[in-house]
């Protein structure tokens, strides 16, 4: 009884659906090219043929890189962990802080990564694993 009540237990707090992902920093690592973000005051959708731009990331054991038309903007050291509550816009406890102190909540599906601002009327960023 005691073991069925562990897995229990652990079921209901592990960090992700059937669908997505163990939530560890290893399955982040990689580059991922940006498809869209969504979101702001209005709801809107930005793409990289509306904006005329491309972004890109990419994470390694102890760098969290985003570069936007080929130019790095965000290079900081990250720490990646789970909070009690979900974040902002999901329901995710997945989160990266970087060294800067900007969040991040974590989504991740197979080859598919949601970042979303820890901020309301913020954007929701969809990138694909290259």
């Amino acid at each position: 009884m005691r073991l069925f009540l562990l897995l229990l237990l652990t079921l209901a707090v592990s960090c992700k659906k059937e669908s997505e992902e163990t939530c560890d920093k290893s399955s982040l690592k990689g580059t991922w090219i940006w498809e869209k973000s969504v979101g702001g005051f209005g709801g809107w959708t930005l793409t990289p043929e509306s904006e005329n731009m491309t972004q890109k990331l990419v994470i390694d054991d102890l760098y969290f890189k985003w570069y936007i038309k080929d130019s790095l903007a965000i290079n900081e050291q990250y720490d990646f962990g789970t909070s009690e509550e979900g974040g902002v816009g999901t329901e995710s406890k997945t989160y990266i802080e970087l060294e800067s102190g900007s969040r991040y909540s974590v989504e991740l599906t197979n080859d598919q990564l949601k970042l979303f601002d820890w901020c309301f009327d913020c954007y929701r960023h969809e990138f694909v694993r290259k």
